[in-house]
Formats: structure tokens, C-alpha cells, sequence
């Protein structure tokens, strides 16, 4: 029997995320778990599998939801079926896994990058959704972007739209985890903060680098990277609205005014520099969770929605 509930979630690049939303958008059953704890070796989607079916068990018995939504931290195809790429878990590439998810549970699936899962949950919290362009920026282990453009989110002739993280820098020649050298994420993500904190600061927690050593120039140059890949969207889209979200953005110590002033810096004059809005994602565990139920709840109302 299927229950009035769906399963959100929201598989990062270091938590894995599940509950339960109702067509409120209210979530029950929270859990958090480490990715890599589940994903780590062999059979990536069957381990995801086990801890999905685990989970409907152990908080619906014997029923289950109307359907089940995962972000992966991912390139995703067109069709949103298959999970193409994902530079940052080792094996979870070229699987389709909709396909195998829904003949594991016997309801429907659907996937979606994990960045868009996020947008969605923003844009209804903060009232963007008559917005015409709305452009999202997502700090975590990588550098996720979202493009919400006339209503819908933009996905691409191939389902790849919005891989700010992997645009090539001029220059910039060290390879990143999708192969091709020079990406953006290279140098703006949370995998680049670790190997400042390594390098520079081995006796630091990683949680207050911002706190002790805001000032310090590789900490500098770190915010002045973000706000490349950031203004260059602005620039290209001329948006509405920017949300600013992530882990790493909501550091305690985190500059945002410097950040801010940098994005501001290199936006086009005077237009669209001079008067689009900042908005930061509030810090909700459970955002990509909403998101993942508002996709689940938009697909079964309208199949077309990808």
C-alpha cells in the first residue's frame, strides 16, 4: 500500500540525507548518515539500494511511499534516468539507476542533480518562484550551480546544463575529478579549502580556518576564486537574483562581505553589476530532503517535469 508521503533524498558528496515530505513540505524521519560509509566499494547503487529499503522498513512497515527522489552530487542525463558522472564518489558513473532503484522498491524514482534539489527547496522558501532568472551557487565538497530560467530549471540538450564547476580557467592546468584539467572547481570547492587547510594550516580544524585566519592571503585568494565562476554566470545570464548557499559559505568566520564585494568587482558595469540581489540559502540539513519531495510531488503531478 502506498503512503501520502514521499522519500527525499539528498546524496552529497559527504552526507547522505533521507525523509519523509508531505505534500506540506513538512519533513519526518530525518537521518543523516556519511556517504561514503554506504557508497564506498563495489555495487555503489545496491548498498544505496539496501539503506533505502532499510529505511522505508524501519518507518513505513508494510507500506510504502508514492515515490522516492535522490540528488546525487552527479551529471544526470537528459531523461533524468541515468547518473552519467560523479567526480567525486569512485563507481557511481554510467548507471541507471532510476531503472534499478525502481525494480529494487516496486515504486517510481526519480533522480536529479543534488544541486537542483536544493534550488527548489530555495526558491519556494524565499518566494522566488515568479522570478524570470534566478541563479543558484552551491558551496560544498564541489561547486554546484543551478539555473532556474521562465519557470523551469535548465537542463540542456543532454541534461549537463549549469557545470559552472567545470568550466576551464585560463591557465590553469592541474586536472580535477572529471578528468579534464583546469576546471573551476579546482581551485572554488571545499576540496580545495582542505588541501589549503593541509598545506598551510595542519594544526587548525578545517571548521575554523575562517575564524583564526580569515586575513591570511590563501584564505584571500580562495574567496577571490569563488567569485569568478560566480560573477561569470551573472554576467552571461544577467539575473534577478543570485542564491549563495553550501557548507563551506555558512563556515563560521566565512567573509561574505568579502565575497560579496568580489562578485560585485568583476559583474559587469552597469548592468547587471550595479542592482541584481544576494540571497543566502538559510542552513537547512534538510533542504535537499524538501527539495527532493517538491521534484517527487512536480513529476507526479506532470511526468514532463525534468
Amino acid at each position: 500500500m502506498y503512503d501520502d508521503v514521499v522519500l527525499g533524498i539528498d546524496l552529497g558528496g559527504t552526507h547522505l540525507r533521507l525523509g519523509l515530505v508531505d505534500r506540506n513540505y513538512q519533513v519526518s524521519q530525518f537521518e543523516i548518515r556519511k556517504t561514503r560509509e554506504i557508497l564506498q566499494g563495489d555495487r555503489p547503487v545496491q548498498r544505496l539500494i539496501d539503506t533505502v529499503s532499510a529505511y522505508i522498513a524501519a518507518h513505513l512497515g508494510d507500506r510504502l511511499p508514492a515515490a522516492v527522489a535522490v540528488g546525487f552530487p552527479s551529471t544526470v542525463d537528459r531523461t533524468r534516468r541515468v547518473v552519467m558522472s560523479t567526480p567525486n564518489i569512485p563507481g557511481l558513473n554510467d548507471l541507471p539507476v532510476a531503472d534499478l532503484m525502481e525494480q529494487a522498491l516496486g515504486v517510481p524514482v526519480f533522480v536529479n542533480r543534488d544541486v537542483n534539489f536544493l534550488m527548489l527547496h530555495d526558491l519556494l522558501a524565499h518566494d522566488l518562484e515568479g522570478l524570470p532568472i534566478v541563479l543558484g551557487f552551491y558551496v560544498g565538497t564541489g561547486f554546484g550551480n543551478a539555473v532556474f530560467l521562465d519557470g523551469r530549471l535548465l537542463t540542456g540538450r543532454h541534461g549537463m546544463a549549469a557545470e559552472l564547476g567545470h568550466v576551464p580557467l585560463f591557465r590553469l592546468q592541474d586536472r580535477c575529478g572529471c578528468g579534464n584539467p583546469g576546471c573551476a572547481e579546482i581551485i572554488a570547492s571545499g576540496l580545495r579549502l582542505e588541501r589549503i587547510q593541509q598545506e598551510q594550516f595542519p594544526d587548525v580544524p578545517l571548521e575554523e580556518l575562517f575564524i583564526r585566519h580569515a586575513s591570511h592571503p590563501a584564505l584571500r585568494q580562495f574567496v577571490e576564486d569563488l567569485s569568478l565562476p560566480i560573477a561569470t554566470e551573472i554576467n552571461i545570464f544577467d539575473p534577478d537574483c543570485i542564491i549563495l548557499g553550501g557548507g563551506i559559505l555558512h563556515m563560521e568566520g566565512f567573509p561574505r562581505a568579502e565575497l560579496e564585494a568580489a562578485i560585485y568587482r568583476h559583474a559587469r558595469k552597469p548592468y547587471p553589476g550595479l542592482d541584481f540581489r544576494i540571497i543566502y540559502a538559510a542552513p537547512n540539513q534538510e533542504s535537499g530532503v524538501i527539495g527532493a519531495g517538491i521534484y517527487a510531488y512536480k513529476r507526479l503531478q506532470n511526468p514532463s517535469y525534468l
